[in-house]
């Protein structure tokens, strides 16, 4: 009998294993836009403002012990307290700060605690936390970037949608009864929109359960690997966004590169780090794989040129700074350069929402009046007759 349950336990934990490898793994990127400690949240602004202002402390000659206890008194009423005063603790029972920061990875990602680590091996360490609150920054601003970008297209979207609900389930029923009094011969653009109208009124509950049915299936669709595959790759087909998230995945991945490079960490090493802060599974998968290149010797810019994903001017880039050992700098380059040719992108794709958005809702609006007013001559041709 025992036997039987510790095969019955072992097939269970064997199920499970399974299932969570199945689950796609999150990006470093992810990650950072989630930071979190228990129920309060820590905004990336608090943590690039903290390792600023550690850093200027240091260079000013305060020991680290001092400039931590200088931090966690200004921050007394705050979430990063618990994690200042953590790190304090650590430090003075011999912990490296770079270990200390290890344990808390749901505040301090991936990336910043090896570019931290870098002090272990003789850099200084407010070179370290300025590099690491120079990515998370130019992190952030992207992000905010794109989101201040979509906030004028999607308003136009959801008022445009408000307002044909509005008119099909308020107004023009009224009409509708008018007509009907009336026994007009109605033209084709209103039968359309009545039967529209009476579909919407007689069947909300199965509208509402369809959208919300196809918003969950996507969503746990995007939770499994072969479905978040599908996703990320359907989204690099996309005419515009496609170049926008190479180009945005691109200048994280170089910016985060040439900042672990150029405090020590070997290329490999950094490469590992680096691939992580791809938002999209796709091109993760493609710096992976070209990081296995590398490590065959292969170099960096032939593994990625096999993938047929990166623009012929960053791989060729790449072969020059190889050839004259300006790695870190050029990919430094290469990372500020395709973060300004992402912004743009994403300016030129909201400038052409924003017309398309106004001509669609103008339109929808337009077609409901046009239906609306046609039957109305009808009727008062009738009554000229």
């Amino acid at each position: 009998m025992t036997t039987v349950i510790r095969k019955s336990r072992t097939a269970k934990n064997r199920r499970q294993t399974r299932s969570k490898s199945r689950q796609p793994q999150k990006s470093l990127w992810e990650r950072i836009n989630s930071i979190e400690i228990g129920s309060k949240k820590i905004k990336r602004a608090e943590l690039i403002s903290f390792s600023r202002e550690l850093s200027t402390l240091i260079d000013a000659g305060i020991g680290i012990d001092s400039a931590l206890k200088l931090l966690l008194e200004q921050r007394a009423n705050t979430p990063f307290a618990d994690v200042i005063f953590k790190l304090k603790e650590d430090l003075n029972a011999g912990v490296t700060i770079a270990e200390s920061m290890n344990s808390q990875p749901k505040v301090f990602p991936h990336i910043y605690v090896r570019t931290v680590s870098s002090a272990d091996r003789g850099a200084p360490l407010t070179r370290a936390l300025n590099q690491a609150a120079d990515f998370l920054d130019s992190a952030q601003s992207a992000m905010a970037q794109a989101k201040r970008a979509m906030i004028y297209p999607m308003m136009i979207v959801f008022v445009g949608i408000g307002i044909v609900i509005m008119l099909l389930t308020v107004s023009l029923p009224q009409m509708i009864g008018l007509f009907e009094t009336m026994d007009a011969d109605l033209p084709l653009p209103t039968k359309i929109l009545i039967s529209l109208s009476d579909f919407i009124l007689k069947y909300p509950i199965y509208i509402v359960g369809i959208g919300v049915g196809t918003i969950v299936g996507g969503v746990k669709l995007g939770k499994t690997r072969r479905g978040s595959r599908f996703i990320h790759s359907m989204m690099l087909k996309v005419p515009m966004l496609g170049p926008i998230i190479i180009g945005a995945d691109l200048a994280r991945s170089a910016g985060a590169l040439a900042s672990l490079s150029e405090v020590g960490l070997p290329l490999p090493e950094a490469m590992e780090v680096a691939q992580e802060t791809a938002g999209n599974l796709i091109i993760r998968e493609a710096l992976s794989n070209a990081r296995l290149g590398l490590i065959a010797g292969n170099g960096l810019a032939r593994p990625l040129e096999k993938t047929g994903l990166f623009p012929p001017t960053f791989i060729q880039t790449l072969k020059v700074a190889e050839d004259t050992g300006t790695l870190d700098e050029n990919l430094r380059r290469m990372s500020e350069f395709y973060q300004k040719d992402s912004s743009e992108r994403v300016k030129s794709m909201v400038g052409l929402i924003e017309p398309l958005a106004t001509i669609a809702v103008a339109l929808a609006v337009g077609f409901i009046a046009m239906a609306v007013i046609m039957p109305m001559y009808s009727i008062l041709g009738s009554f000229t007759q």
